[in-house]
Parts: structure tokens; C-alpha cells; sequence
């Protein structure tokens, strides 16, 4: 989405992440009530290894990597008991439960598609300073692939 000349922004606030885990969220279901300063991130890959021979020639070669995303949630988002059911559920089947995301950044136009998500950190519950403090949700994912909107 564009300004009022054309241009796009960096605004973060009308961004959207949908989450779906089939089996306990079957319809997609938005995650709301970001942190003050975090809502999405990820990490940084190396999808590519670099190494040298003992004769001094480089070798290359592209891997597979696991795409990890940071959900960071206020204290009193009204998406935090989905994350902590998603735990809950899977503690209790002794078994993993993957999910499928859609991430929307209409200031750039552009969407992230995850897909085959696990939960890989999470808080069990948030840490009690002068205030309750956001808790940060780190998602694996098998691919996360951004297409335009």
C-alpha cells in the first residue's frame, strides 16, 4: 500500500499474520496484539556453504536451511492463548503440531508464505518486571517464501 503520492512506507502497523494448525486451528486464525517495539522477524540463513581446499581453492555449495520466525506478543495479547493452547495441545499428544502462515506487509506489498511450522522457543509464561513483558515465539518453518500482494 502506497502513501498519499505513490510511495511506499515502512509502516508495520497494518501488517497481518495469519497462522493455521491443522487438526487444532483448521481455519486460519490472525494473530494479534503485538509488542510495543517486535511483532514479526526472522533470523538470517546460510544457504550456502564456503569453504577452502588445502590448496587454496574455494568450494561452494547450496543447503537446505530452516527458516526461523519470531512472534513477539504483548503480555496481554489476545492472541497469546492460541500460542499457549498450540504447546498445550502438543503436551499432551507427545507430538509435534505444524502450522502453515501467511505474513502481509502491505507497505512494501509483499507477503511471506510459511509453511510446515513448528514451534522451536517459547516462554511458558511471561516474565513479571514493574510490568508484564512480552513473550517471543521462535517458529521454524520448512520454506518461507515471499510473494507479491
Amino acid at each position: 500500500m502506497a502513501d498519499n503520492m505513490g510511495r511506499n512506507t515502512i509502516t508495520a502497523a497494518n501488517s497481518i499474520l495469519m497462522l493455521q494448525v491443522p487438526g487444532l486451528y483448521d481455519s486460519p486464525v490472525q494473530i494479534e496484539g503485538f509488542s510495543t517495539d517486535a511483532a514479526v522477524g526472522a533470523d538470517a540463513v546460510t544457504p550456502t556453504v564456503a569453504e577452502f581446499g588445502v590448496d587454496g581453492h574455494l568450494s561452494v555449495g547450496w543447503v537446505p536451511v530452516p527458516k526461523v520466525i519470531t512472534v513477539t506478543l504483548a503480555a496481554d495479547s489476545p492472541s497469546l492463548p492460541l500460542l499457549m493452547d498450540w504447546i498445550a495441545t502438543q503436551d499432551a499428544a507427545r507430538e509435534v503440531y505444524a502450522c502453515n502462515a501467511t505474513f502481509t506487509m502491505p507497505a512494501i506489498n509483499q507477503t511471506y508464505v510459511g509453511t510446515r511450522g513448528v514451534i522451536t522457543n517459547a516462554p511458558p509464561m511471561p516474565t513479571a518486571n514493574k510490568t508484564l513483558q512480552s513473550l517471543a515465539f521462535q517458529i521454524t518453518f520448512e520454506s518461507w517464501a515471499p510473494s507479491p500482494l
